[in-house]
């Protein structure tokens, strides 16, 4: 076997391993470097660079990212889809610190789901007053329910019906109908219940917008981007 020929099989065979390993190895890094970012010990990353070799200068065609229990502000997610596309990373802080920093990002599309039980977990913590919440969510309304501290001195059953919405980079829960012991009243409960913050968008690693909100049975499927509207 001439030198020629073995230096051929040896660079075939760098070219093998690169498209193998490369994108597990920096995959792995990524992931766990989106653990702080996502806010979930829960995260998988793939990356994709054709040839795999090129994923050294830093420049991915898509990295997608998936965790479970990810938290976005004060609200947790069940789990939350990342796709970025033409992003550029810091590959020497990414190699030698394990630290994820992006230099420039293209499209940026996130998919959240938040169940009817986090929405609960979520007005009992940080709504003051509420307590023992239920929350119903149904494909065109959600309900939710509660004993709520009127003043500090007496404890009220409280009813909600309303949807969640996005306005600007804050989603929210608006109220629809307000049920106090059972009957429909005025703004008793103020703006603490007619507009409920959950999440605030500028909190979150990437700059994006909603586009959408959908309301399943039992859950909330939020989708956003970054993309003109």
């Amino acid at each position: 076997m001439t030198k020629g020929l073995r230096l051929v099989i040896v660079v075939l065979l760098l070219a093998v391993a690169s498209e193998v390993f490369l994108p597990m190895i920096l995959s792995d890094i990524v992931a766990k470097g989106m653990r702080g970012l996502v806010g979930s010990e829960q995260v998988t990353a793939a990356l994709t660079k054709r040839p795999a070799l090129f994923m050294l200068g830093g420049k991915f065609d898509n990295i997608t990212v998936k965790a479970q229990q990810a938290k976005a502000d004060k609200l947790v997610f069940d789990d939350m889809s990342i796709v970025l596309k033409d992003a550029q990373l810091d590959m020497g802080a990414l190699v030698t610190r394990r630290l994820v920093a992006f230099q420039s990002i293209g499209d940026v599309e996130i998919r959240g789901t938040v169940t009817q039980d986090e929405l609960a977990r979520y007005l009992n913590q940080t709504v003051k007053g509420v307590k023992n919440a239920v929350v119903d969510i149904q494909s065109d309304k959600i309900k939710a329910s509660s004993s709520f501290a009127l003043g500090g001195f007496a404890n009220v059953a409280v009813s909600l019906e309303g949807k969640i919405v996005g306005d600007g980079q804050k989603i929210k829960f608006v109220t629809d109908r307000f049920l106090l012991n059972n009957r429909m009243t005025g703004n008793l409960g103020g703006s603490l219940l007619t507009e409920i913050p959950l999440v605030d968008l500028n909190k979150l690693p990437f700059h994006v917008n909603v586009r959408d909100i959908v309301m399943e049975n039992g859950k909330v499927i939020l989708y956003l981007d970054n993309r003109s509207h």
